[in-house]
């Protein structure tokens, strides 16, 4: 007996997740999205995985591009992460959103971000109306300068009390 997508997003709007910020290029420039499915899966590898719509822009995007960066966002970010979510408009112009820097490797990142993880694409898998791309991480840093993270809670944006 399958449940209905209204029970199943109620339940899961319960689980709280960190939010992050995908960026990848779109020719010349980029394009940016908010994602809250991503998972650690190996340190031998290091591997990460990211779950995009197939119908997104983001989704075509990352088919293309192969490699990406994930920005971790903070409570400072907030604002950012909604734009990231909710305008699809803002999405196609992210330097214009905010503070930002092109790697050594061509990502896109964000300053202020808590930290960021730049990949390769290594594998793709259907996952429903979502695709998995399992990432090779080939570089990452920690920011000293934010501390408390953003989490997506119940359907608000919320600091990590600590």
């Amino acid at each position: 007996m399958a449940i209905d997508a209204t029970l199943y997003k109620q339940v899961m709007r319960r689980y709280a997740t960190g939010v992050m910020v995908l960026t990848v290029r779109d020719g010349k420039n980029f394009h940016a999205v908010t994602v809250n499915s991503v998972t650690s899966v190996s340190l031998e590898p290091i591997l990460l995985l990211v779950c995009l719509e197939k119908n997104a822009r983001s989704h075509e995007l990352l088919q293309e591009a192969k490699t990406f960066a994930l920005n971790i966002l903070s409570e400072a970010q907030a604002e950012l992460g909604k734009t990231f979510a909710y305008d699809r408009a803002a999405r196609n112009e992210p330097r214009a959103q905010s503070a930002h820097f092109v790697s050594a490797r061509g990502e896109l990142l964000f300053k202020d971000s808590l930290g960021y993880f730049e990949c390769r694409v290594v594998a793709e898998y259907a996952g429903g109306d979502h695709t998995i791309f399992l990432g090779e991480v080939a570089n990452a840093a920690i920011s000293g300068a934010a501390m408390t993270p953003l989490i997506y809670f119940l359907g608000e944006w919320e600091a990590l009390a600590r």
